[in-house]
């Protein structure tokens, strides 16, 4: 079962896209108590109906994906057929796709711990305290992954490359933490003249 964020992360639609389906009861959520709050989480039916989404809303009016949302949901075949065979869609790529996503995202959930030790809770990656979030900004912003691995030594290329699937999948939530330092002058400060500075 997966929650609107992450089935935004693994179908590439929008959050809010996500959430409309939801609401307009195109794909069906099973309602789950989490510390105290109702959660609506989706399972890999409603994934995959997500994926098609994505590649049907410009081409199919919306009674029609209807159609093919609930033919998919009481089907396990790789080809869809609605209307006795007039319209047959092809469910391999979408699948394909989806499982491809469902790896990314297990192997970067494999990759984070969060340890309150380790900067306080964090998510960072394991063996390292390198934060996850903080990569992934840093890619965001254009940092290559020869950048990054000249920066952070103990990153690997697919560290580097899982680090925005996840910060996608679970964002940061509240504001950043206040650092004990921030508001303190500066323990020393010195001017050097730039004629003294060797070049």
């Amino acid at each position: 079962m997966f929650t609107a964020t992450e089935a935004a992360v693994l179908t590439r639609l929008p959050l809010k896209a996500v959430n409309n389906a939801i609401d307009k009861k195109t794909v069906v959520p099973v309602i789950r108590e989490r510390a105290g709050q109702s959660v609506r989480l989706l399972n890999r039916q409603a994934l995959l109906s997500l994926t098609l989404e994505r590649r049907l809303a410009d081409r199919f009016f919306p009674e029609l994906r209807r159609q093919v949302f609930d033919a998919l949901a009481v089907s396990s075949s790789t080809m869809l057929s609605l209307d006795d065979g007039l319209l047959k869609i092809d469910l391999r790529a979408p699948r394909r796709e989806l499982a491809e996503s469902l790896r990314q995202l297990q192997r970067a959930r494999h990759m984070v711990v969060s340890d309150p030790e380790i900067l306080g809770g964090e998510p960072v990656f394991r063996g390292t305290r390198v934060p996850v979030h903080l990569i992934a900004a840093l890619a965001a912003e254009g940092s290559t992954p020869a950048d990054l691995q000249a920066g952070y030594p103990r990153l690997t290329a697919e560290m580097i490359q899982l680090a925005p699937v996840y910060a996608a999948a679970y964002p940061q939530r509240g504001r950043p933490r206040r650092q004990p330092w921030q508001d303190r002058p500066s323990a020393h400060r010195v001017r050097v003249p730039l004629s003294a500075l060797k070049v």
